[in-house]
């Protein structure tokens, strides 16, 4: 009885030690891995920073070919209502009165151009100048008159209207001039001439009226001439008003897409809100995979 209970005891001597350090192990094992488990927690299971944020910028570039196009649509894409209505008003008023004045200008145009048609002729211009030599008439450079050119045409060629070169280049001319065949060339010029320098005034076929009195220094206007000079004028005034409105059109379209490009930079109406988004990952290393979700924040 007493070996058995000798060898017991020295067994238990034995494994007493044993288990009682293998068990401080696991318990230093255990504790080393929560603290490392609480080290990785808290450093790594976290959001990462990674984001991305909208805030509704517009494109300068975009806003600057819509003004060039349409003055004020640009400022409108930006958010600049108030300015593109400005630019659209100034773009809307401008062709309103561009085509107004052409219109207006070109009607007048066509009713002196008849009114030239009607009232002054060629042969008027020579016939009526030879009691007057040096004050009205054809251009004469063997007398040094006239300083104002207009042009003949005889069976499609053209010809100045000059005493001299006449002679020399179109002898009998004076009888083509008288039958009609020798007729002038109606250009723009032409239209100007005959109105405006008194060297014409002999053409009006009512310059009988004016004779009394003239002198070199003294051509006064038939009323033909005058109505003629009038109308002209107003015709003049309507399409020069007709081009500075449509020099006002091209510049609104310059300005209008320079400042939309300006404001889609820089404007913000007082409505827009900002509004950003952002998205992160959430991650936890001590895992064998770390990723462990996904974060969404809205911010308006």
């Amino acid at each position: 009885m007493k070996p058995r209970l000798l060898l017991i005891a020295l067994l238990v001597s034995l494994l007493v030690p044993v288990f009682t350090n293998g068990q401080q192990l696991l318990n230093n094992q255990s504790t080393v891995s929560e603290r490392d488990r609480l080290i990785y927690s808290l450093k790594y299971a976290q959001t990462e920073p990674d984001t991305f944020e909208f805030n509704y910028q517009k494109s300068p570039g975009l806003a600057f070919a819509m003004s060039a196009v349409l003055p004020g649509s640009g400022e409108f894409y930006a958010g600049a209502k108030y300015r593109a209505a400005a630019f659209i008003g100034v773009e809307i008023v401008s062709w309103i009165v561009y085509f107004n004045r052409r219109n207006t200008g070109q009607k007048i145009e066509d009713d002196y151009i008849k009114w030239a048609n009607s009232h002054w002729s060629a042969y008027n211009w020579w016939a009526n100048s030879l009691p007057y030599p040096g004050i009205v008439g054809l251009s004469d450079s063997s007398e040094n008159f006239g300083s104002h050119l207009i042009y003949f045409e005889y069976e499609g060629k053209e010809y100045k209207a000059e005493k001299t070169y006449l002679n020399n280049n179109l002898p009998g001319w004076d009888s083509y001039l008288l039958n009609g065949d020798l007729i002038p060339v109606k250009t723009r010029d032409y239209y100007e001439n005959i109105g405006k320098y008194d060297q014409f005034a002999s053409g009006w076929d009512d310059f009988d009226e004016i004779t009394a009195n003239i002198d070199t220094s003294n051509v006064k206007n038939s009323p033909h001439r005058s109505k003629y000079v009038y109308k002209r004028y107003d015709s003049n005034q309507a399409l020069k008003m007709a081009t500075n409105f449509a020099t006002v059109i091209m510049f609104n379209h310059l300005i209008s897409a320079f400042h939309a490009q300006i404001v889609a930079k820089q404007y913000r109406s007082p409505e827009e809100k900002d509004f950003s988004w952002q998205v992160g990952l959430v991650t936890d290393y001590t895992q064998k995979n770390p990723i462990r979700g996904m974060t969404l924040s809205l911010a308006f």
